[in-house]
């Protein structure tokens, strides 16, 4: 089995929503575990993955001389992602997208003494943003519009295991490498500029993103 590292950076603000409200005045809050660091979902963080692969796949498509290269990361994208109501045990797994487990680990001590508590850790990874409609017409407040959610701050970086039960030919580190450098937004509000990210495909604890990109590169220009 091959393991890979995908590197998150949260370039602005984002909302990873639980899909529930907390406890108080919070209307809409985020994913966190127990301790209280936030996350993304391994589910989520390789559907969007596997949607960029197909954007990628689909810009190959309308490339002239680019044909049979589509077809090639069509087949591996299958592959490596799957088919929608197809189980296959090759497929890429990924684990939840966290902060890096060092650090979960160094804060995660001092809860052992009670210095340090779950709502702690939450509070100093986010803040609380009040939003509300606005009637266009009006131009003003939609009536029990306002809503309080919260955000994850800017600046986080967060890390996915990625592991293949196969080893990895050059095909498919290209069509990985490349869904990760077309990942530009992860969550919600994306629209109200949150959730922009820059990520990192890393082996060994080296970025080969470029490397395969590269390779890519060299395929489109020698049309194979």
């Amino acid at each position: 089995m091959e393991k890979y590292l995908l590197r998150v950076e949260l370039l602005t603000d984002a909302v990873f929503g639980s899909g529930s409200s907390e406890t108080g005045f919070i209307d809409a809050g985020v994913l966190h575990d127990k301790y209280g660091f936030v996350y993304i979902n391994a589910k989520t963080l390789k559907g969007k993955l596997g949607e960029m692969a197909s954007v990628f796949v689909n810009m190959l498509k309308k490339m002239d001389g680019c044909e049979g290269l589509a077809k090639v990361f069509h087949k591996k994208k299958e592959e490596l992602f799957g088919i929608p109501g197809e189980y296959d045990h090759n497929r890429l797994k990924f684990s939840d997208c966290e902060i890096k487990k060092d650090i979960r680990k160094y804060y995660k001590s001092f809860m052992k003494d009670s210095k340090i508590n779950p709502q702690e850790i939450l509070e100093s990874l986010t803040y609380i943003q009040t939003q509300t409609s606005i009637d266009y017409n009006t131009g003003v407040a939609k009536r029990n519009s306002l809503r309080n959610l919260r955000v994850i701050n800017r600046g986080l970086v967060l890390y996915s295991s990625i592991y293949s039960p196969q080893r990895l030919d050059d095909d498919a580190k290209i069509l990985l490498s490349s869904a990760c450098s077309f990942l530009r937004h992860l969550g919600s509000n994306e629209t109200k500029g949150k959730g922009r990210v820059r990520t990192k495909l890393l082996s060994e604890g080296k970025d080969i993103s470029k490397e395969y990109i590269k390779l890519l590169g060299k395929k489109v220009g020698a049309g194979v």
